[in-house]
Parts: structure tokens; C-alpha cells; sequence
């Protein structure tokens, strides 16, 4: 927790949020709103005022239950309270946990810590039950904090995680517990409020929900067709959110012409009182071929999990479900999202998805479908579920709450290769023999069948940091023996601690498409992996491979390479149709960077250049007029951050979106030249520029994200000139040790939401923020007392997230 004597003489409200580390606080800002809270207000204020207790009446720990039956909006409802910024500010840690029907406490309380981002937290998948209850005891005794508690249903369970971990200092803790149990809330609480209990909603919360949908039912006189299309959708749903949102999105995709077909579909395609499997498989069937087949793919992922849209488009693509050209994985996401089949949780800072994830009902719906159809099979390792190759995918899940996301970046410190090995944890789906601890046979007939026909291979082990994991050798042995070469398209072992890879990995997977290795730790890939002629993606990303195979650079279908600052072999050429390379390292007088130059199709690459390879390098990217990303980092030979670099005319990349420029530049101040027009998001660290940047920063009309990090800028004020800034959204400012005074002129910024300062230990006054009507959350974090109130006085009705207010230097470092 925060030093108590720092910044509590402000607001009690303004407390620190210790459960997210630094670049995702809040985490409310960032997600989506979940909602499809329609007709739910009253819950959603009661529930609001149950959290924060204003009176101060019921300052011991209590739990507070949502209860209704399966599909009802519950878990949407805790949700939405869960991710708004005066909940997550109320309280100084908060945690979301899926329990689910098979509970495990060793994996709950895991997870528990997990989410806290305790600083030097090591081996949580290596402790026990007793030492994991001590840890998240020894935690939370010490903090106000929110535990959800999502899908409950073992009483059992909760008892012991009352006596066990839930702590109550009398400091006004609150636990929420969705369940459809109804008997749960009298057992755990019963001296408290009441539960909330979830109804299906009325016929004007119904018609409410349903108008969403649809744009043509604001209209003055909609279609006299578009309401009888109305009436039965209300009549078919009998106000289950999830079955108007479906029957709604399959309104929504349905054309003027084809009304009559969709009511004809409404009354003979679904039953009276139609189950939520019935309005699903309608859904569903509504959809051509490949995109039920993307829809079928997210199911692979844990129930109520976030998905990482970049994984699962190239996902998608390996296995030829969508177009890799024209954006095509885009495309359907899009229709999906439209569908109300899958929701976006967060948003990058461009507004595109980051990541998504399928409510826990159609999940469920889903899998169901895509099971029958043969399509994929999940197994559940962690209850010795049998694992058997009759599907052309195979997942197997093993200890995955659900509640996070379902990526292998959990509870790690900034990525880089000195990242501990003990915080590597599983993020995927695995295919295992049907015993899983039982090596493979050659001999074995069947398996090596089932291996042959095997699409899509992807892992979400969770075994434990240490531990080799072997399974994947075990696997593909029986293909060893003979050379014999199987379908797969797709081996994603992200996250799964150094997977173990026969050396003939090349020789037997000729028709691999995507090898993903990110966050894995692997030290060297095997050299057969330059064989991969048909290899389209290879993430390497956060592993210490330094090295690759030289034929890999010449792979003539690789699109997307993904490494961590390696250094490719300069008298290779690379594909010239090659779209990603990430984490590339050169140095001065390499012949690589004439090739980049020729890699015209280029459209993101992060290159760290060393030394005096700063002027060369930038002379050759700007002939990349495709590239959308641009990432650049400059390093010294010896140490970090280096002597700085001069940027070229980059106004000629007009395609360039996205512009991260990472150490200090070796010039006074940005001119106009410097900045490709077009930029959409720009994030400049470490540049430590002499002259304010705003001046020439705010001509930029598409820019919605600025982000000035690690002593960006070294002077005492930073001004913003009348009217410019026109499309910012968010405002990151972090780390401008020597600024004293923002002015920020009439009509500057009016489109502003986000608005972060972080570590300007001198700033004092902001002059001008009060005329920024559009702001939703601002976030405070070490910080002048005397600027937070300057702040509360000027926006004070907006949301104010201040996570450690500096009050007075001097008085502290005396103190210690």
C-alpha cells in the first residue's frame, strides 16, 4: 500500500489502486463497457452504494450477492460496477475471479495474488494452500479491497475462503458473489443487505435493450415491417438479455428485402419459450461459412476469458478462415462484434478492439455447436479429462480460472529479456495424448493418425515455472521415427514454459502457417525451423532467442516476425513481401539496413539501433511508405539510454499512424518536418527535449493519443495554443520533473476524455483545464497536494483517480 502519511490529508475518496501497475491504471478507462445494462439502473446504484459506504455505516468486510438464474445479466451487471472509476478509486486493490462449476482454491487464491501485482512476488505457482492463504491473508488484512467472485455455486468453498483469506479490518472490504444459488447469500452474509436479485426485464427494458440494435427504431415512423419484426423478437426472448442482443444483431445484419424471410425464420425457425441454445444455433446458422467457423475458434479460449485480438486474427488466418489481405480478420471481427457475439473489452488507444471476450452463456452455446459439428474439442486436463484426437482441434485446459486474460503476460515486470523465469506463466490451449503423463508410442496407429490430421495446436498450460514442459516432444514423436509429416497449421505455445521441440520440428511440420513461442523463455529454436517454407508467423517475442536460422529470412510466405532484439544476419535479404518485423536490432555500417529499405510492403516495425546507426537507419525507413507502426529505440554500445539521435523529414510517411520514439533525441526541439502529418497516436520517452513540443504537437489534426513519457521534455512550462489539439482523446504526461506550469488556451483540447499525470513532482497548476468540458477521467499519481486540489476546484464533478499524492519532499526525506 501507499506510504499512509502520503497524500491521505486530501480526500479519503482519492485512494491508491495498488492492484494495477502503473500502465493500466484505471483499468476502467481502458475497457469497453460492458453493458447491455439496459433496464438495470436500479441495480446498478444500489450495488454502487452497497461498495462505497458514504455513511460510514458498515465498516466491516461483507459480501454482497447477485443472484438469477442461468443467462440473466449478472455477471454483465457486476461488470459494469466492477470497471467505473469511483468504484475501482474507493478501494485500495480489487480482484476478479471466475470460480466456476469445478472450483480448485490453490488456482483461485494463484490468481488472487496474481492480479494484486504484489512487487517481488516470486514462485506463486509453486506454493502450497497454506502458504498462498498466508500470502493473500497477509495482503489483504492490510488494504480496503473488491473481490468479485464470479458464477459461485460451491458454498463449501466460500466458507473456506472467509476463514481462510478474506480478512475484515473493519475498513469497509466488500466481496460480490454472482451466483444461481439462492440459497448462498443467507449461508455467507445473512446480517447484510439484502441480495440483489436479477429478473428477466419488463417489456420497456426489453424494447429499450432491443432499440440498441437497431438505428432505423429511432427513426420518427420506423418501418411498419421493422415492428412486427420487433414484436416477435420480444415475444421469443421473454426478456433474457442475451437472447434480445443476438435476435437484435441478427436484425441488425438483416436487409430491407429480407424481413419477411427473418419473420418467417422467427416464427418456424425457434420454439415458444426458445432456450438460449435455441436463439444461438439461429445466430449462428445465420452466418456464411467462415465466419461461423471464427466464431466456433473463440470458444479454444477459457470461458470468460479476454482474448487478445492480435492473436486471434493471425489465428484465424493461419487456419484460412479469413482473407490476409483487405483487412479481412477485421472484417468479421467487426460483424461479430456487430452480431452481439462477441464484446470488445478493451480498446487500444487508437479506439480499435485489444481485446475481446465471449460472455460466459454463449460460450457455453457455442462450444456446444462447434463440439457436434466436429469442429473442436476442449478437455479439461486439470479433472483428467481424456484427451483424444477426434477433432481437427483439440484444447485442453489446465487450471484456468477464467477470470483474466488469456495471454501469458501475468503478473511480470516490463518486458525484456531479464524478465525472472519464475514469472512465467501458460496462456493457451494444448493438445495432449489421452493419458497425459504417457509418452507416445510410435507404434501407436491411431494417435499418429489423430496427429496427421491435426490443424490447430494451441496451449494454455499452466504447469509450473521450473518444470520443462515435455508434452510437446511427447506429442509429435510418433512423427519423428519416419519423417512423417502431419496437417498442423497452428503450434501456439505461448506462455508455456520452454517447451521442449524435437529437432525435426521443420522436417515433420511442413505445413505449419504460425509457430507462436512469445513469453516462453526458449533459448535457441531448432534449425530445422528454417524448413518452414510455408510459415507465415513467428513470434519469438519476450524469449532469449538471439539467433535464427539464416534460411528463415528467406522464407518466401513469412509475413509476421515478432522477435526480441535480435540481430539478423546482413548478407541474407529478407522476403520483400514481409508486413511485421518486431524487435530487430542493427548497428552502424549493417548491411541490413539497405534491405529494410527495400521492404516496401513493411507496414509495423520496432527497430533498436546502436550508436551511430541512428542517421542511416531513419535515411532508409522513410522509403517504407506503407508502414502504419513505427517503433524506434536507441541504444548505446555500453549503456542505456544512449547519446541521443536527430530525426529525418518523416513528413513523406503519410501511411504512418502510429509513432513510438523511445530515447533521447539530440536536438532542442520538434519541428514540423520531424512529424508524419497523419499520426494518430504518438508517444515520445526519454527524448529529454529542451523547447515545449506542444506548440508543434498540437498541428497534428488526427492525433487522439499523446503520451510524453520518462523525461520527454526538460522545461519548467508546457503551453497548449488556442484551438489546437482538435481530435486528442488521452493524455499521458509522466515523468516532466522540472515542469511547473501547463496553460492550456482557450479551445485547445476540447475533445479531450483521458487525461493522466504521473511522477511532475513540481507541476502546481494546471491554468485552463476548466474550459475542457469533455473530460471522464483524470488520473493523479505522484503528485503536489496543491495540484490535486487545483484539479478537484477546476473539474469537480469529474472522476479524479489519484493514486500517491506528494505532499512535501523535504518532510519526507527527513522523515525516513
Amino acid at each position: 500500500m501507499a506510504d499512509p502519511e502520503v497524500g491521505t490529508s486530501l480526500l479519503n475518496a482519492e485512494r491508491s489502486i495498488v492492484a494495477s501497475s502503473p500502465s493500466e491504471l484505471p483499468q476502467a478507462r481502458k475497457m469497453k463497457d460492458e453493458s447491455h445494462i439496459v433496464g438495470r439502473d436500479d441495480f446498478v446504484n444500489k450495488l454502487v452504494s452497497q461498495l462505497i459506504d458514504k455513511k460510514g455505516d458498515h465498516a466491516n468486510m461483507r459480501v454482497i450477492s447477485v443472484i438469477g438464474e442461468e443467462a440473466i445479466g449478472k455477471t454483465a451487471l457486476a461488470r459494469s460496477v466492477y470497471n467505473r472509476a469511483d468504484v475501482k478509486n474507493h478501494f485500495d486493490c480489487c480482484a476478479w475471479v471466475r470460480v466456476g462449476p469445478k472450483p480448485n482454491l490453490v488456482h483461485l487464491m494463484a490468481d488472487l495474488l496474481k492480479q494484486l501485482r504484489l512487487p517481488g512476488l516470486r514462485d506463486v505457482d509453486r506454493k502450497d494452500e497454506e502458504k498462498l492463504s498466508e500470502e493473500v491473508l497477509r495482503v489483504l488484512i492490510r488494504c480496503r479491497y473488491l473481490i468479485v467472485l464470479d458464477d459461485l455455486s460451491d458454498l463449501h468453498l466460500m466458507d473456506k475462503l472467509i476463514i481462510k483469506v478474506l480478512a475484515d479490518s473493519s475498513n469497509g472490504s466488500r466481496v460480490i458473489v454472482t451466483t444461481c444459488n439462492p440459497d448462498i447469500p443467507s449461508s455467507i452474509d445473512p446480517w447484510y443487505f439484502k441480495p440483489l436479485t436479477l429478473s428477466p426485464l419488463d417489456r420497456g427494458q426489453s424494447e429499450k435493450l432491443l432499440e440498441k440494435c437497431h438505428p432505423a427504431f429511432h427513426a420518427v415512423d420506423p418501418p411498419e415491417e421493422l415492428l412486427r419484426l420487433k414484436e416477435r423478437i420480444l415475444s421469443k426472448s421473454g426478456g433474457s438479455p442475451p437472447k434480445i442482443l443476438l435476435l437484435g444483431g441478427l436484425l441488425s445484419a438483416t436487409t430491407s428485402d429480407r424481413c419477411t424471410e427473418l419473420a418467417n425464420l422467427l416464427t418456424n425457425g425457434l420454439p415458444d419459450g426458445p432456450t438460449l441454445q435455441d436463439v444461438v444455433r439461429l445466430s449462428v446458422d445465420d452466418l456464411p461459412k467462415g465466419l461461423k467457423q471464427c466464431a466456433f475458434y473463440l470458444t479454444l479460449f477459457p470461458k470468460e476469458s479476454e482474448i487478445p485480438t492480435r492473436r486471434l486474427f493471425r489465428l484465424w488466418s493461419a487456419e484460412n478462415l479469413v482473407s490476409s489481405a483487405s483487412n479481412g480478420a477485421e472484417k468479421f471481427f467487426e460483424i461479430l462484434v456487430s452480431r452481439n457475439m462477441v464484446h470488445v473489452a478493451r480498446q487500444k488507444w487508437d479506439g480499435s478492439a485489444q481485446s475481446c471476450s465471449l460472455p460466459g452463456p454463449l460460450h457455453e452455446a457455442l462450444y456446444q455447436m462447434a463440439q457436434n459439428e466436429r469442429f473442436l474439442k476442449i478437455c479439461d486436463r486439470s479433472i483428467h479429462d481424456e484427451g483424444k484426437f477426434d477433432a481437427p482441434r483439440i484444447a485442453i485446459h489446465w487450471g484456468i480460472s477464467g477470470g483474466g486474460e488469456a495471454k501469458a503476460q501475468i503478473n511480470v515486470p516490463e518486458a525484456g529479456r531479464e524478465r525472472s523465469e519464475t514469472n512465467a506463466q501458460a496462456a493457451h490451449v494444448e493438445i495432449t495424448p489421452t493419458d497425459p503423463h504417457r509418452r507416445l508410442s510410435a507404434n501407436d496407429s491411431s494417435t499418429l493418425c489423430g496427429i496427421q490430421q491435426l490443424r490447430s495446436y494451441v496451449s494454455f498450460n499452466t504447469m509450473k515455472p521450473g518444470t520443462r514442459a515435455r508434452e510437446i516432444a511427447a506429442l509429435l514423436q510418433p512423427l519423428v521415427p519416419k519423417m512423417d509429416s502431419s496437417l498442423l497449421r497452428v503450434l501456439d505455445l505461448e506462455g508455456v514454459y520452454k517447451p521442449s521441440l524435437p529437432e525435426e520440428l521443420g522436417n515433420i511440420l511442413p505445413n505449419l502457417k504460425y509457430l507462436g513461442l512469445r513469453w516462453t523463455l526458449l533459448e535457441r529454436l531448432p534449425k530445422s525451423v528454417g524448413l518452414l517454407s510455408r510459415l507465415e508467423t513467428l513470434d519469438l517475442k519476450y524469449t532469449n532467442i538471439s539467433d535464427l536460422p539464416d534460411s528463415i529470412q528467406e522464407a518466401e510466405n513469412l509475413r509476421h516476425l515478432y522477435m526480441t532484439e535480435v540481430n539478423l544476419d546482413s548478407k541474407k535479404s529478407l522476403n520483400c513481401n514481409i508486413q511485421t518485423i518486431w524487435g530487430l536490432c542493427v548497428g552502424a555500417g549493417s548491411d541490413m539496413l539497405e534491405e529494410l529499405g527495400k521492404l516496401t510492403g513493411l507496414r509495423k516495425l520496432a527497430l533498436t539501433w546502436m550508436g551511430s546507426a541512428v542517421p542511416e537507419a531513419t535515411k532508409h525507413i522513410l522509403n517504407l511508405e506503407m508502414l502504419q507502426y513505427l517503433r524506434l529505440r536507441s541504444k548505446d554500445l555500453v549503456t542505456w539510454p544512449s547519446y541521443g539521435y536527430e530525426l529525418s523529414d518523416m513528413r513523406g510517411l503519410l501511411s504512418l499512424s502510429n509513432l513510438y520514439l523511445l530515447g533521447p533525441l539530440g536536438m532542442q526541439g520538434l519541428s514540423e518536418s520531424h512529424i508524419p502529418p497523419n499520426l494518430k497516436v504518438l508517444t515520445l520517452s526519454g527524448s529529454r527535449l529542451d523547447n515545449d513540443p506542444m506548440g508543434v504537437l498540437g498541428k497534428l489534426k488526427c492525433l487522439t493519443t499523446l503520451r510524453l513519457f520518462a523525461k520527454p521534455y526538460d522545461g519548467k512550462t508546457l503551453s497548449v495554443l488556442e484551438g489546437t489539439f482538435p481530435s486528442l482523446r488521452v493524455l499521458k504526461l509522466w515523468e516532466l520533473v522540472e515542469l511547473t506550469k501547463w496553460t492550456i488556451q482557450a479551445n485547445a483540447m476540447q475533445c479531450l476524455v483521458d487525461l493522466e499525470i504521473k511522477d511532475c513532482e513540481k507541476l502546481k497548476k494546471i491554468d485552463g483545464l476548466q474550459q475542457i468540458k469533455t473530460l471522464e477521467v483524470i488520473t493523479l499519481v505522484s503528485v503536489l497536494d496543491e495540484l490535486a486540489r487545483s484539479v478537484i476546484d477546476k473539474q469537480p464533478n469529474g472522476p479524479i483517480i489519484a493514486k500517491v499524492l506528494v505532499t512535501d519532499f523535504d518532510t519526507r526525506a527527513s522523515n525516513k
